[in-house]
């Protein structure tokens, strides 16, 4: 980890952002049952939603701000690469725009949202002395503290942001890519299962007898 992290520049315009909390919404608001921590939730100016039928054709105008601060979203990135770490096949979750996700998803006014609100940004505030004003020993200490949270508020944090950063990436055609997810591809033919499926499905056969 260097001494310097790179300066987060946001990568995902608002159009972008909001299909993507569309599209990774369902996987990352499943079996939510948080308790608020951190400061109480900050209402965005002209929260009323898109409501049912949304026109998303640009130009598209949100009708709430985004509300997480420069170090927030820095202390968001540094945390989302510690989770999600380029590998050789794939970038960073930050490379990504996962902050961007993030910043989307506490700023938007709808129920999951706010709930997750105070959560995210407090836990994220939380962390800038050491996360974004540190230096890299500290930052990697305070990295490592929050697998091993005790506390209810650091590992609720941690546990949310997890969820919200692994469900983003894995929703994007990298992060799919990643996983082998081959949906929505059409196939000039079906090769059928391989070898080793088909050899479990023999022993599974024959413990039934067929």
């Amino acid at each position: 980890m260097t001494d310097a992290p790179e300066i987060y520049v946001p990568k995902i315009d608002r159009r972008a952002a909001l299909a993507w909390i569309g599209v990774a919404g369902t996987v990352v608001a499943v079996g939510s049952s948080l308790e608020g921590c951190g400061p109480p939730p900050i209402k965005p100016k002209y929260a009323g939603g898109y409501g049912t039928d949304p026109k998303l054709n640009p130009p598209v105008k949100a009708p709430w701000p985004r509300i997480l601060s420069q170090d927030e979203l820095q202390a968001a990135a540094i945390l989302a690469d510690f989770i999600l770490p380029a590998t050789a096949s794939a970038p960073s979750a930050s490379k990504l725009g996962v902050p961007d996700f993030i910043n989307e998803w506490v700023s938007a006014p709808y129920p999951d949202q706010v709930k997750d609100r105070p959560i995210v940004q407090g836990g994220l505030q939380a962390l800038i002395p050491k996360l974004v004003k540190g230096d890299a020993a500290t930052r990697a200490a305070a990295l490592q503290s929050l697998t091993t949270a005790t506390d209810d508020v650091g590992k609720t944090f941690f546990k949310r942001f997890r969820a919200l950063t692994v469900g983003a990436y894995y929703t994007t055609p990298v992060g799919m890519k990643e996983i082998g997810y081959i949906g929505n591809v059409s196939r000039a033919s079906d090769p059928g299962p391989s070898a080793e499926v088909k050899a479990a499905l023999d022993v599974q056969f024959k413990k039934l007898g067929l």
